[in-house]
């Protein structure tokens, strides 16, 4: 039986990426960027990419189809160590792809994706946890998912819950409850306060503690929050002066966090190593670009 440190499911995009954007185009208007680039992104591919380079075992478990996009994506995931023995084949195309506009600090985007036959997903997924043994599994707070998440949980798996914006779900009574299935929750702010329905982030805070174990509160280039036992704690950030791109900086900031978390760390440590991570990785384009090295981590991770 395989083991791996982690498994991470969800699917993985084509990211075409336009950085330094001198401003957002108006309808039938065209602006050049400064910068471009091709790669994959979206958090499955970011978190796993960015775990492998910090040591960590990563099992991924993204669903892959035939096409040329598809084949790139893998192409891609081995260059970076990862095998692609686990990934579900859809078994026809599966194009998954997003346009990414790095304009003023923030981000835009505009994104495709295939139908998934999303039974066929499930009981692969339901399948693999027989067959691979794991420590943690990161997943998306979904009702589909939800069937995985049990079985994850009787087996005694660490549960990572994750979450994209949706403006009907976010604010959903069904989310709520499926994030009482998860160990660890870690949403930016905007997503804390939808989910709370808070207006203070100490008070979302408050709020998800009765939901997560443990939910890690990401304030961007102010860093993390989370409660601890003698109250609630900030983790500051080093800042970054002109960051280049984003993208996926609350992905690295999640595989930092994990890679503490595995590694037996304590909490705020573990969290300074995922604030680490992200700060860095908004210094290239795109998710991974400059996403660090364990030996990266030994020699500047103070």
């Amino acid at each position: 039986m395989d083991n791996y440190d982690i498994l991470i499911c969800g699917p993985i995009f084509t990211d075409l990426i336009f950085s330094g954007v001198p401003r957002m185009p108006e309808p039938g208007e065209e602006v050049f960027s400064q910068g471009f680039d091709i790669t994959c992104g979206g958090s499955t591919y970011i978190t796993s990419v960015a775990m492998a380079r910090l040591g960590m075992k990563v099992g991924v478990l993204a669903p892959l189809g035939e096409d040329f996009l598809s084949k790139f994506i893998q192409e891609q995931l081995r260059q970076e160590g990862l095998s692609t023995e686990h990934v579900y084949h859809a078994g026809r195309s599966f194009r998954q792809v997003t346009a990414a506009i790095n304009c003023g600090g923030d981000r835009a985007f505009v994104t495709y994706q295939d139908s998934l036959d999303h039974e066929g997903y499930i009981a692969y997924l339901l399948d693999t946890l027989d067959r691979m043994e794991t420590s943690m599994l990161v997943i998306n707070a979904r009702r589909e998912y939800e069937p995985v998440i049990r079985k994850a949980r009787d087996q005694g798996v660490t549960i990572v819950l994750d979450i994209g914006w949706d403006d009907e779900w976010i604010y959903s009574t069904e989310l709520k409850e499926l994030l009482r299935l998860g160990d660890w929750f870690t949403p930016n702010l905007s997503e804390a306060l939808a989910i709370s329905g808070q207006d203070r982030p100490e008070e979302a805070l408050k709020m998800l503690c009765n939901l997560v174990r443990t939910p890690v509160i990401k304030l961007g280039p102010a860093g993390a929050m989370f409660r601890a036992e003698d109250g609630i704690r900030y983790v500051p950030v080093t800042s970054v002066q002109d960051p280049v791109d984003t993208t996926g900086a609350g992905d690295n900031f999640l595989a930092g966090l994990l890679t503490g978390v595995l590694k037996g760390w304590e909490l705020t440590d573990a969290i300074r190593l995922g604030n680490y991570c992200g700060a860095q990785s908004v210094q290239g384009i795109g998710g991974n670009a400059v996403s660090p090295t364990w030996e990266q981590v030994l020699s500047s991770f103070k």
